[in-house]
């Protein structure tokens, strides 16, 4: 690839380097200079120009771009389209994202104009999530450059799927021990396993010594109605060494030590071990609490049927310092009922309609329905709990259009400020929720189902993440917003909603993929509104 400046006669078939301002229009980066162009250029006194030009042999940024990611993606990975040299790579399910390290960091060793970014490795993530990016920094790159970096990617980056387990607990007791620490035990280990889609079929309970817990893992390994997987042992005591009464009581039942101690912390004191083919772990004491411990990440790896090697252990020591990690299933409430997560709507309906013209256009018909009423009533017809419309202008005349529906109204006396403090209103109304669905009244073409699928992708983890669909690539409304915001949004102020805590916080953010356009679309222009009607028909 050539770069620099050339007269603007040479300019013809060119990719513009810069942006340029030409005759009230803004011509992007990027684009190929076609003759249209080079006229303009001419008329507007213009002689030279900076330009890429592309070689026989190079390859242009978005097909470079493509081509390393479609040999990126395995198991459960996709991509998106190519835009400005970079493509985005997603989870297709839930699952442990994995790669190899020392191939990701060779390929980004192999030429300056190729760059790959991951999440972190062993990253659990959601369906939706944004794995990797390939990015070509430049406007083109030797297509065997292409060739070689495709050569070295090998697997690739993949999401190993979660697959179904069961398990069995055993808890060792000592006089000390109260009953109510081990039932609080085995609440917090069953809610670890199920949101692994492990299944604790059974807990058994003996004495803190070497013969009565041998025995008992001698019964469950003979037993043929348990069929377990997994075996973890919570002792009454933390094990101090390869000879204490866990380790020895699994060598007595005929198994085998593999682990003794992780460089992780909380964890360290976890012991890994087999008995006739079934996984046995050694909990350490963290274990009995919800926190992300050791052996968080331990099962995560066993949840997707992904090899556990020494080597693997060896590493867990660089990111080993754990603190809580938001996408990584977690307990949050063990010993409690499990409530059912309260999710709320809030539809701003506030603004004074300026680029519309003479009229109010929430007010504006289609299929005979003032725009208004027909999101509101979507989002009262979907599964939210509660729906809060915040008004503005003309209020009284909005408020009129939600009579028959089961939403309440709050006036906005500030709506004038812009968009932020008819947010920060209605937030301050629903602090209770775990998260808000917030919703554009302009926007009519948002239905229930599409409403519906973003709270059904709700999980125990809502109030910490933000929801936002996803059409083709394009982020678009409603957003979903976890309680962990709530703050943030109070503090906003200026014309613009929900959108800029993505850019705040985009390791938060959970995309959902929708084949839905009506999520890119508002109706605030003459021109828009005029098309109304077809459009939502």
């Amino acid at each position: 690839m050539r770069f620099g400046a050339v007269a603007i006669a040479q300019s013809h078939g060119c990719i513009l380097a810069h942006s340029m301002q030409l005759a009230g229009r803004r011509i992007k980066k990027g684009v190929v200079i076609d003759s249209a162009m080079v006229a303009e250029f001419e008329a507007s006194g213009i002689e030279r120009v900076t330009v890429a030009r592309l070689d026989d042999t190079d390859t242009h940024e978005n097909d470079a771009a493509i081509k390393i990611a479609m040999a990126l993606c395995g198991t459960g990975v996709r991509t998106d389209k190519p835009g400005t040299g970079r493509v985005n790579l997603f989870a297709e399910h839930d699952g442990l994202l994995c790669f190899d390290r020392e191939a990701i960091i060779a390929i980004n060793s192999i030429d300056e104009s190729i760059t790959l970014a991951t999440l972190p490795e062993n990253s659990w993530v959601l369906s939706g999530k944004m794995v990797a990016t390939c990015k070509i920094i430049t406007y083109g790159v030797a297509s065997s450059t292409v060739d070689q970096v495709i050569d070295g990617i090998g697997a690739g980056v993949s999401v190993q799927p979660v697959q179904s387990h069961r398990a069995v607990l055993i808890q060792t007791c000592l006089p000390t021990v109260k009953a109510s620490v081990l039932d609080k035990t085995y609440g917090v280990i069953k809610q670890r396993l199920s949101l692994r889609r492990a299944e604790l079929i059974d807990e058994q309970r003996c004495d803190h010594a070497i013969e009565p817990l041998s025995e008992t893992l001698r019964v469950i390994s003979a037993s043929a109605s348990a069929q377990c997987d997994w075996i973890l042992i919570a002792g009454a005591s933390a094990i101090s060494d390869r000879g204490d009464v866990i380790p020895a009581a699994i060598n007595a039942a005929g198994g085998r030590i593999i682990r003794y101690g992780l460089p992780v912390d909380p964890g360290n004191l976890l012991l890994l071990g087999e008995l006739h083919g079934r996984v046995v772990i050694g909990l350490p004491g963290c274990a009995r609490s919800p926190k992300l411990n050791g052996l968080d990440l331990l099962l995560d790896r066993l949840a997707c049927g992904v090899e556990i090697s020494q080597a693997w252990l060896n590493s867990l020591s660089v990111g080993g310092l754990l603190t809580e990690m938001l996408d990584r299933p977690q307990p949050r409430v063990a010993t409690a009922k499990k409530r059912s997560l309260q999710i709320a709507g809030l539809v701003l309906a506030a603004g004074t309609s300026r680029r519309a013209g003479a009229v109010n256009k929430l007010l504006v018909k289609a299929q005979g329905t003032p725009m208004v009423q027909t999101v509101v009533r979507a989002v009262c017809d979907s599964k939210l709990q509660q729906v809060l419309v915040v008004t503005g202008h003309q209020h009284e005349q909005i408020e009129a259009q939600l009579q028959d529906l089961s939403a309440t109204s709050t006036y906005c006396a500030s709506h004038e400020q812009g968009m932020a403090h008819s947010l920060s209103h209605g937030i301050s109304r629903l602090q209770h929720a775990d998260a808000v669905l917030v919703c554009l009244a302009d926007m009519p073409g948002i239905t229930v189902a599409l409403i519906n699928r973003l709270i059904e992708r709700a999980t125990d983890n809502i109030s910490d993440v933000i929801l936002v669909p996803v059409h083709q690539g394009r982020r678009g409304n409603p957003v979903l917003v976890g309680r962990a915001f709530f703050d943030s949004l109070l503090q906003h102020s200026g014309d613009t909603g929900a959108r800029y805590l993505m850019k705040q916080y985009p390791d938060r953010v959970i995309e959902v993929p929708v084949d839905d356009s009506a999520i890119l679309i508002d109706y605030d222009t003459p021109q828009a509104l005029s098309t109304l009607d077809s459009d939502v028909s």
